[in-house]
């Protein structure tokens, strides 16, 4: 049991994270700090034109420090927005100038912060600015769980000890303090912990897309690309030399009422790997049924040059060869229309191919034989 919760300890305050969700998690921390500097700047620029039209240019020396306080917070707050929209925007930082530029950013607003509400406590007056940082802090910057405690630990004992200095840290009530320095560091620690959880939803979630995506593009029998694939891709047409092969099972439905609808799946299995060694670094999509399609980039005297090309298929009755009919066509297709004006060529060929190899010279019947005007 005791070494249950300090395994749970150690795992809450070191999570393991992974390269992508840390990466994340930085860009969500400088779109936060990009956001909060950007409100704190206009909000600060306009107190000071507000005073200014107000007091106009004749103030106190106490007025004038309040001013250049208010000041450089406005400024510091301009280089910190002016910073994180730039480094959110980089995927090629290491880790560690993220985590630095937020720790830069957290001790200075802090220091900040104790300068103000000392001169408050000097007065008499309540110190509210130091908890606003912190409140700030921990609703838009995230540290790991560890760094969190440390530099909410270092902050309120740095504000205690200046209190001390200043006044004996007369009128602070320890216990509140102390509740309110916990309810920080719990704050901040359980807010990175909800934007882990997020983060990694959010990751499921994009596996889980990519997978849906890929099965709906994804032939589920043979493994190669769909109609909804090709539909896809030949919007992204381009002008290029391609190479178009439409190929056919020959007597496939005979093969099916002989051995069966298992083999005849097994033998759509085979297709893929054979068009991969025929026409290899092409697409590769079933086109329908016993049809296959094949688009390469390659000159056609470096792919399979026949229009018939046969395997041998062991089934549970006996040895069955396989023939393939194979129609092609070139071109440099421009467009979507362009690509399926080639594949209809290409299917065009392969019909042609179809009548000669499925003639009565050549031991066949032509099963797809169509009128002369259907095409």
């Amino acid at each position: 049991m005791r070494k249950f919760s300090l395994s749970k300890i150690r795992n809450f305050l070191f999570p393991a994270l992974d390269r992508e969700l840390i990466s994340a998690l930085d860009r969500q921390s400088m779109r936060n700090i990009s956001n909060v500097s950007l409100a704190v700047f206009i909000f600060e620029t306009l107190s000071i034109l507000a005073f200014m039209t107000v007091e106009g240019w004749k103030f106190r020396d106490s007025t004038l420090i309040s001013l250049l306080s208010v000041g450089f917070c406005a400024l510091f707050s301009l280089v910190g927005f002016l910073i994180s929209s730039r480094m959110k925007s980089r995927k090629d930082l290491p880790h560690g100038a993220f985590v630095s530029f937020k720790i830069l950013f957290y001790a200075v607003y802090i220091v900040w912060a104790i300068h103000v509400d000392m001169r408050h406590y000097h007065a008499g007056d309540q110190m509210l600015t130091f908890f606003t940082v912190q409140l700030m802090m921990v609703c838009f910057v995230m540290f790991r769980p560890w760094l969190s405690i440390l530099l909410m630990t270092c902050s309120y004992a740095g504000l205690y000890a200046a209190a001390c200095c200043a006044r004996g840290a007369e009128g602070i009530d320890v216990v509140n303090y102390v509740i309110l320095a916990i309810l920080s560091v719990v704050g901040m620690t359980i807010r990175f912990d909800t934007q882990i959880y997020l983060g990694r939803k959010e990751e499921r979630l994009k596996s889980d897309t990519a997978v849906l995506e890929k099965h709906m593009r994804q032939d589920a029998l043979t493994g190669l690309q769909n109609r909804l694939a090709l539909e896809e891709d030949a919007k992204n047409t381009d002008g290029r030399k391609l190479s178009v092969y439409m190929i056919d099972i020959n007597y496939f439905k005979e093969i099916n009422d002989q051995f069966g609808h298992i083999t005849g799946d097994e033998i759509l299995k085979e297709i893929g790997p054979i068009l991969q060694r025929l026409y290899p670094d092409a697409q590769y999509y079933r086109y329908g049924g016993d049809e296959f399609l094949v688009l390469s980039r390659k000159d056609p005297e470096k792919n399979y040059a026949d229009t018939v090309y046969s395997f041998k298929k062991q089934t549970a009755k006996t040895l069955c060869t396989v023939t393939l009919s194979i129609g092609s066509a070139r071109g440099n297709p421009e467009t979507y229309d362009d690509l399926f004006s080639l594949i209809s060529k290409a299917d065009a060929a392969l019909y042609t191919v179809k009548a000669r190899t499925h003639s009565p010279e050549q031991g066949g019947h032509d099963r797809r034989r169509r009128p002369a005007d259907s095409r």
